[in-house]
């Protein structure tokens, strides 16, 4: 029987081509170069090895785990039924050992407070080395000489020096880009980052400005009603909460690398027009990607923007936080010679605690 001339041809090369360029369908793994997986895995199991080992030797005595205590106190607090926060009017608030952070984030340190205090800190450590470890491999980017670039990056040697969040935070945000196509899978994952740290919020404007309405509606929505079971839940409601947050942030942000504190310290400005300003370049980081979304059709870039956004607003930023940077090249596919430009520049803009 002869062929119809409507049955289905292969697709042409420039068809190929093209699906191969869709936004939707775009990862760090595609983007990856064929030379970038050359070792065998057993070698890089021992790459990534030597590496926390080293963490652990070198970096690890340079100083306490100060973010990791103040969870365990909180952690323990909620065991003993009192309240994890300082009286938003104490002093108390900005010692450095206070917990300031939404109230159910408290609650997984219960847990670790059931463990002696070395062994909750070791496990903590373990847990944020995992979740770096995962956050490179989450994308597509299986090879181990990248993953211990990211390792090496000054910024995430202090966040697991200190105990904070920034590693999961990381993982977390790596983990909303593999969700995108699963709307209430990404609800959920950003309700669990964006409630665990505040400053986090604007990346959920990235798929609302991508066209995913239905991940947008999850996100906001179940973000709202974490925040919200909080302060029901909680010793402080949303007033209470705020007066510690602004109390942290007048006192803490001219130390930090933030937006705003560089300029109240910088140019004494005071901390109204400082927040201003660093609003409007959160704003103008948004539309900058918008636009680029718009004519490159690249979802990396709201991606980014959402990123860059959240660190230009936020009144305090601490260096790991700068690990959200490592996001962006992961997500984006970049070449290791970029993580090995962040490598050098962390180093030099502010190294490991300690040091």
């Amino acid at each position: 029987m002869a062929r119809s001339p409507t049955t289905e041809r292969p697709p042409t090369t420039e068809a190929r081509s093209t699906e191969r360029r869709s936004p939707h369908r775009l990862s760090g793994a595609e983007a990856l170069p064929p030379a970038a997986r050359t070792l065998p895995p057993l070698s890089q199991a021992a790459l990534l090895a030597a590496c926390l080992v080293a963490i652990v030797v070198l970096f690890l005595p340079l100083t306490p785990m100060y973010d990791f205590d103040v969870f365990l106190h909180a952690g323990e607090m909620l065991l003993q039924g009192r309240s994890v926060y300082p009286n938003p009017s104490s002093p108390a608030v900005y010692s450095g050992s206070a917990f300031v952070y939404p109230y159910l984030a408290s609650w997984p340190f219960a847990l670790y407070a059931l463990l002696p205090a070395a062994s909750a800190r070791a496990l903590f450590f373990l847990t944020g080395s995992a979740a770096v470890i995962a956050a490179t491999m989450i994308a597509g980017r299986r090879e181990a000489i990248t993953t211990a670039l990211v390792l090496a990056t000054a910024f995430t040697i202090t966040g697991l020096q200190l105990g904070a969040l920034s590693p999961l935070l990381l993982a977390g945000v790596v983990v909303l880009w593999a969700l995108r196509d699963r709307p209430l899978a990404f609800g959920v994952c950003a309700a669990a980052v964006v409630a665990s740290k505040l400053f986090l919020a604007p990346i959920l404007l990235w798929p609302l400005l991508a066209g995913r309405r239905r991940a947008f509606a999850w996100a906001f929505v179940l973000t709202v009603a974490v925040i919200g079971l909080g302060f029901l839940l909680g010793p402080l409601g949303p007033i209470g909460y705020l007066h510690l947050l602004v109390a942290l942030a007048r006192h803490e942000s001219k130390t930090g690398f933030s937006v705003m504190g560089a300029l109240k310290s910088t140019f004494k400005l005071a901390s109204l027009p400082a927040e201003a300003i660093a609003a409007g370049l959160a704003t103008v980081m948004l539309a900058g990607s918008q636009l680029l979304f718009r004519r490159t059709r690249r979802e990396q870039a709201l991606f980014s923007g959402g990123v860059l956004a959240s660190l230009a607003a936020t009144p305090i930023l601490w260096s790991h936080y700068l690990a959200l940077l490592i996001a962006i090249l992961i997500v984006c596919g970049a070449r290791r010679r970029w993580f090995l430009a962040l490598v050098l520049a962390s180093w030099v803009i502010a190294p490991p605690h300690g040091i």
